[in-house]
């Protein structure tokens, strides 16, 4: 892992799908996986070896925001 990147992580399969120069990048990334996925599959912005951002599509097909635990 290269230090200073973000990266777009499933949290359900646990693969990395892409990385990042900047949050905003790493944010439209993961809001076009959301998208894909199953609603309620949690997609993860991980920064300096910690989650910071965490997205998921809701049954009515809207991408949210969750809290990072």
């Amino acid at each position: 892992m290269t230090q200073g990147m973000y990266y777009v992580i499933s949290e359900t399969t646990e693969d990395r799908f892409d990385e990042a120069d900047s949050l905003e990048e790493a944010l439209r990334i993961a809001r076009e996986l959301v998208k894909e996925s199953q609603a309620g599959d949690p997609v993860s912005i991980e920064h300096d070896g910690r989650v910071i951002r965490q997205l998921v599509l809701t049954p009515d097909g809207e991408v949210e925001e969750e809290p990072v635990r």
